[in-house]
């Protein structure tokens, strides 16, 4: 049986493929260190392992350093992405690829739907929409996933996501400060990896929302992830804007082959509330 390709190892995405999809030795995880310097050497390892499909799990996650410096984003969300779009076009197998809430504006709407118009306000959402149009263009059968608000269990020395970190500064004594003034939607990666395997295996093609169901503050989010992890603490609301950000990103699931997923399946508070009490039982 071909292998299912999978670009990128150590991310929080790749780590939940590896967690969530049953794999038999058919699914490789490639990292930088795996592949050729050149793009040309790249197509050919590729097209050597003759892959059944290709899901690209790699991202910049940093989103001050993308503001900051928009160079640094571009090969990760669009040349990386595009590439990846071109190879699976020319070996006539499903590509999947990620994307964010934060094409959209966030402005005037309560959710956003897979067909409503872009128009970001950072770097960061710039770089995403730019990275879409130019997979759409490189392979019109590919899929993409918006999704928001990633959290999940992260390996050591990785990055944690908003819950921990949220939990960890409580824990040390810390009064956590976070923003009032924007409301998103969360995503816990086992399930948005179980959902684009569903997308992956469909026929569909184009843009899928994948986010659990309503959208909150995060200030709302931290406070329902201390509660559910039975800690008590303080947190600081705040307003000041570090850079811009989408004041509303709330995504809409609409297109049905995701519809009925595992993440579309849960509220926010149940999925969050879940794996806050993991902490309490590990």
């Amino acid at each position: 049986m071909p292998p299912l390709l999978v670009w990128g190892k150590q991310g929080l995405l790749a780590q939940a493929i590896r967690r969530t999809w049953t794999n038999d030795g058919t699914i490789l995880f490639w990292g930088r260190h795996d592949l050729p310097e050149t793009r040309e050497q790249q197509h050919r390892k590729i097209c050597r392992l003759a892959p059944s499909a290709i899901v690209n799990a790699s991202g910049f996650t940093n989103l001050r350093r993308a503001q900051a410096a928009p160079h640094l984003v571009r090969e990760l969300h669009v040349e990386t992405p595009a590439f990846l779009a071109t190879v699976s076009r020319n070996l006539g197998i499903p590509f999947v690829t990620t994307s964010s809430d934060y094409v959209f504006s966030g402005h005037g709407r309560i959710a956003w739907t897979e067909t409503d118009p872009t128009e970001p306000i950072n770097a960061y959402g710039r770089s995403k929409l730019e990275g879409e149009r130019a997979v759409l263009t490189s392979n019109p059968n590919a899929k993409i996933i918006r999704t928001a608000g990633l959290f999940g269990r992260a390996q050591a020395r990785s990055k944690i996501s908003f819950p921990e970190r949220i939990l960890q500064q409580a824990r040390f004594g810390r009064v956590p400060e976070v923003r009032s003034d924007l409301t998103t939607s969360i995503c816990h990666v086992d399930d948005l990896a179980t959902d684009i395997l569903k997308v992956l295996m469909s026929s569909s093609k184009g843009i899928f929302h994948v986010a659990h169901a309503g959208g909150a503050t995060w200030l709302q989010i931290a406070c329902y992830a201390l509660k559910s992890a039975g800690v008590s603490s303080q947190i600081k609301a705040i307003q000041t804007p570090d850079f811009p950000r989408p004041a509303c990103s709330t995504l809409a699931t609409n297109r049905p082959e995701v519809l009925y997923g595992r993440s579309r399946g849960k509220t926010w508070q149940e999925a969050l509330g879940e794996f806050m009490r993991g902490f309490c039982d590990a």
